[in-house]
């Protein structure tokens, strides 16, 4: 056993931040615990913070400076890091918090930006590089702000002190204030010996008022951190819990006072916690209840926001909560008063830049309004007014990461529009144009993660964007190049499960290239390949399925493999088969209700389950109606569903049509032109080609 002295914590700091580093070691090590506090996990907590290991003054006389400060770091139980300018570009703590990351998570991280950090300058940008790839994408650590006006010295002390003892801060910041309340009574009582009565009242009202300011001070600061910096923490773990709780205590906190006695600072606090109320009601399925509690924030903030027009805080504050009033009335099926909201949204984003267009983060509200508008005009089948919103949104981006070339997340803002632009492209049918934007993303990736090669999530990313081309060229018919394209894509997010096989996201990437490979084999008819692939697929869909046992049934991927299912038994010529397997399909789609975003993938699995079920007349009702928004294997089936009927008059025009748009899907192409009407329509497309051919010639144009 290891019986050498353990150290509390080890600064990690950039010479140009000595000072702060001395505060931070001083305050530690000379904090004494109250009594009987206890851990979160119910456990007495330690008292003393010593020792903390602060390179400059704990290293002797080493010949190998490394080692010592790996042992130091092996045997220190958290990493403090002082964040600013200096720090990120520093070689040495960069090595440190690699070295500690070896065998610890970034939970042991605790970051403190130094005061001499610019106030706008957000925390990701002073972050040590290796930290920040160690987190998952939109996640920032929670942090120390010593920063004027932000945390400041005595509840920075406090948030550090917690992290290490592992208590609640609340608990601290009450414990704290009584002991200082202690202090100052006994203090008041020394004066009334030494001075004159009234003196010694007059004192103690002066202190007791002093007293009862910080106490509502450090109150309200123990509110901002709690719908702040825990916030932040602990959405992207999904502790419901606690974030209920949070808001429950916040509100309390302000209801034992009359509305008509806050301030504006309260009543904005207030609505605060009223919307992350709203955010958790939404994420349980309570869409009632968030609304109820998104209209109480958003009464209040339109109030704030009237009475100070020029205070952009306000009007960021009202804009939020517009927009989640805009998204519940979406998610209950009120798609006219959903655009409502988000146009109001948009005009709010607006107004904000007007008020300070140099704001970064001002201008990219107007971008995600943009793109917000978009995907409600997509799931409305209006795909042109999308397309227009969403290259509205893509330059916006653009312009933004033309600022910040570096931000991840800007990168990703701008992937994801191009995203949304492809797949209005491909609903139009432009699918020329939609392999372009997919293209221009995927190199995109592949050079921002060449630059740094030890961003997992940014390479994950980048795989995956291989894997949607690839399904994009195997529709185009570029089938050598999918095959190539999709190998090598899951190559990449097989490394990435070895490196960690607790990550759901990559292992679910893992699942959907398998469910390619599939595709890819059912599309070129080669049966054992297929057979074998659709193996591995069960394999990985069953393992996948542990995590969330029967309810994790998804459209887009247990549905798609049960579709494969039955392509692979009509491949094989057992028709019984498949079609038993499609009725087992509608069954499973009628008992498992579809969220928002899984209403197309639904609509599209029901089509092609009623037409392998011999329902043709279904797959019609259900397809036709939104045929201009269908996805071209959508639209295949609607014509093959029109073909079993002998409706072959409108059949044909659809198979036209794609074959026009450059659809040319393996399976697409050896039915269509294995069937009477297949043949037909192939040569009526050749002779119009010829047709349009011969016109641009005409016109002075090349072929």
């Amino acid at each position: 056993m290891d019986s050498r002295q353990r150290y509390k914590a080890f600064i990690s700091y950039s010479h140009h931040d000595r000072k702060t580093a001395e505060w931070v070691h001083r305050a530690l090590e000379t904090y004494r615990a109250p009594r009987r506090l206890t851990t979160i996990r119910g456990a007495a907590a330690m008292r003393t913070l010593t020792p903390i290991f602060r390179d400059r003054d704990e290293l002797t006389a080493s010949s190998d400076l490394g080692e010592v400060i790996r042992d130091a770091l092996g045997r220190s139980d958290a990493l403090i890091v002082l964040c600013s300018s200096a720090s990120a570009a520093s070689r040495w703590v960069d090595q440190e918090v690699a070295y500690f990351l070896q065998d610890r998570d970034p939970g042991q991280i605790l970051c403190v930006i130094t005061p001499s950090t610019l106030a706008a300058t957000p925390l990701i940008e002073v972050l040590p590089p290796t930290l920040r790839a160690s987190l998952p994408a939109g996640v920032e650590p929670l942090a120390v702000d010593l920063r004027r006006d932000a945390d400041g010295p005595r509840l920075a002390r406090l948030k550090l002190v917690a992290s290490l003892l592992d208590v609640r801060l609340d608990q601290l910041v009450q414990r704290d204030a009584r002991r200082r309340l202690r202090v100052m009574t006994a203090f008041t009582a020394a004066a009334v010996v030494v001075a004159l009565a009234m003196g010694a009242m007059t004192l103690a009202t002066l202190r007791s008022r002093q007293i009862a300011r910080e106490q509502r001070d450090e109150t309200e600061a123990l509110v901002a951190y709690m719908l702040g910096d825990l916030r932040q923490q602990l959405e992207p773990v999904g502790r419901l819990d606690v974030l209920d709780g949070v808001g429950a205590k916040v509100l309390a906190y302000y209801g034992r006072t009359l509305t008509d006695k806050l301030d504006d600072k309260a009543l904005a606090q207030r609505a605060k916690a009223q919307t992350l109320l709203g955010t958790i009601h939404e994420q349980r399925g309570d869409l009632a209840g968030a609304r109820d509690a998104f209209l109480q924030a958003a009464s209040t903030t339109h109030e704030l926001a009237q009475r100070d027009p020029d205070n952009g805080e306000r009007v960021f504050d009202e804009a939020q909560n517009v927009y989640w009033l805009a998204y519940i009335e979406w998610r209950q099926g009120n798609p006219v008063g959903a655009e409502r909201g988000f146009k109001r949204y948009g005009d709010l984003a607006q107004t904000l830049v007007g008020l300070d267009p140099k704001r970064a983060d001002w201008r990219l509200e107007v971008a995600y309004a943009k793109s917000n508008l978009g995907t409600l005009l997509f799931d409305q089948g209006r795909i042109e007014e999308a397309l227009t919103a969403f290259r509205a949104a893509l330059l916006a981006f653009e312009a933004e990461r033309a600022r910040a070339p570096q931000d991840q997340d800007r990168l990703a803002d701008v992937v994801d529009a191009h995203g949304w632009v492809a797949d209005s492209l491909v609903r139009l049918g432009r699918l020329r144009e939609a392999y372009a934007e997919r293209e221009g993303v995927a190199n995109l990736l592949l050079q921002a993660s060449a630059r740094a090669a030890a961003d997992k999530p940014l390479a994950a990313n980048s795989f995956a964007a291989q894997l949607a081309l690839a399904r994009l060229e195997l529709n185009m018919g570029k089938t050598a190049q999918a095959q190539t394209r999709r190998l090598g894509a899951m190559q990449g997010f097989r490394e990435l499960v070895a490196l960690d096989p607790t990550n759901r996201r990559w292992r679910e990437s893992l699942l959907v290239g398998q469910l390619d490979a599939v595709d890819y084999a059912l599309g070129t008819h080669q049966l054992a390949e297929a057979r074998s692939a659709q193996a591995q697929a069960s394999g990985l869909l069953t393992h996948l399925g542990s995590d969330g046992g029967a309810h994790a049934w998804r459209f887009d991927l247990d549905g798609r493999h049960s579709q494969q299912e039955i392509m692979l038994a009509r491949l094989a010529g057992d028709p019984a088969r498949a079609r038993r397997l499609a009725l087992e399909l509608l069954d499973r789609l009628q008992r498992t209700p579809a969220t928002r975003d899984a209403r197309s993938s639904r609509l599209a699995l029901q089509g092609f389950a009623y037409l392998a079920a011999g329902q043709e007349a279904s797959a019609v009702s259900i397809l036709s109606p939104q045929r201009s928004s269908l996805s071209p294997v959508s639209r295949d089936v609607l014509a093959r569903a029109y073909l079993a009927l002998g409706q072959r008059d409108l059949a044909e025009p659809i198979v036209a049509a794609l074959q026009k748009d450059g659809y040319a899907h393996p399976e697409f192409l050896a039915f269509w032109r294995n069937s009477p009407s297949g043949q037909s329509v192939s040569q009526r497309s050749r002779h119009a080609e010829r047709a349009d051919a011969f016109q641009d010639y005409q016109s002075g144009g090349r072929v």
